[in-house]
């Protein structure tokens, strides 16, 4: 039998929607050349343009990964003068269907950046155990949602890291939300005011936080929420998948609580991390 024709290194992919359900689970089998392949494709980049990006990969063995992609069902080949269909975030749906559909691609130098900010995440990530997006400077931040006090919706299905992590935060003076599954979230951003940020954890029983991440990052309402991931995992292409979803940070278990605190008062704006030594 006749094995199937190498795809063109001038094609250009786009993501199907079990391509993206690879993308936002907890985790994944694919191996991790096809894992940082799959995040790359965006439905604009050629396979020669993202062979830039991934130069440890030859062409030919590029090629041969779209290939098993293809197979898969992950991908799909755009034809020429065909737009890119934006990925369809509709796992959770958060308010009867009116949520929006993001898409985490973008050009070669996005492709890059993200890359580059993953490498710096995940070495910060096992030199201290958390990293942020500084996305507000000291004396910029957001007031509080309530007025009063910054509120924290802590999603954790574990129930005594759940209860500790909540008495830290009332100790630190901040409100602590809580939410242990799917219907515990969706009950939790349906309530006014908005929590001021979510401590998101990645493994939940009933659903991944990745699919949280995405769903928040798509809903007109709640994308402005900052979102720190909690995690087990600190891989590349984890950090990579958190931070193409629009993460502000990734903190990761076991973690110390003086770190946590760092962190969440980094993104927020209320106080600059220390610099790494």
């Amino acid at each position: 039998m006749n094995e199937p024709a190498l795809p063109s290194i001038e094609t250009v992919y786009k993501v199907n929607e079990v391509g993206w359900q690879q993308l936002q689970g907890s985790s994944t089998m694919l191996p991790s050349a096809a894992l940082s392949l799959l995040v790359l494709i965006n439905g604009k980049l050629s396979l020669e343009q993202i062979s830039h990006h991934l130069k440890s990969l030859p062409e030919a063995k590029l090629a041969k990964l779209a290939l098993f992609l293809e197979q898969k069902g992950y991908i799909q080949a755009i034809k020429v003068g065909e737009p890119a269909k934006a990925a369809a975030y509709d796992v959770l749906d958060f308010f009867s269907g009116r949520s929006t559909s993001s898409n985490a691609g973008g050009d070669q130098d996005s492709a890059r950046r993200l890359q580059e900010e993953a490498q710096e995440f995940t070495a910060l990530l096992k030199s201290q155990g958390y990293a942020v997006r500084i996305a507000r400077q000291v004396g910029e931040a957001a007031k509080p949602a309530s007025g009063g006090a910054y509120s924290v919706l802590v999603v954790e299905d574990t129930p005594t890291l759940l209860t500790v992590v909540c008495k830290f935060l009332e100790m630190e003076g901040f409100v602590p939300r809580r939410a242990s599954s799917r219907e515990e979230i969706v009950a939790e951003l349906r309530k006014s005011p908005c929590p001021d940020l979510i401590l998101l954890d990645v493994g939940l029983p009933d659903i991944s936080g990745f699919d949280i991440l995405q769903r928040v990052r798509g809903h007109p309402a709640l994308k402005h929420i900052p979102i720190v991931m909690v995690t087990g995992k600190a891989t590349r292409e984890d950090v990579m998948r958190a931070l193409a979803a629009g993460a502000n940070g990734y903190i990761t278990k076991p973690f110390e609580f003086e770190s946590l605190m760092t962190a969440i008062k980094a993104v927020l704006g209320l106080e600059l991390p220390p610099k790494p030594a």
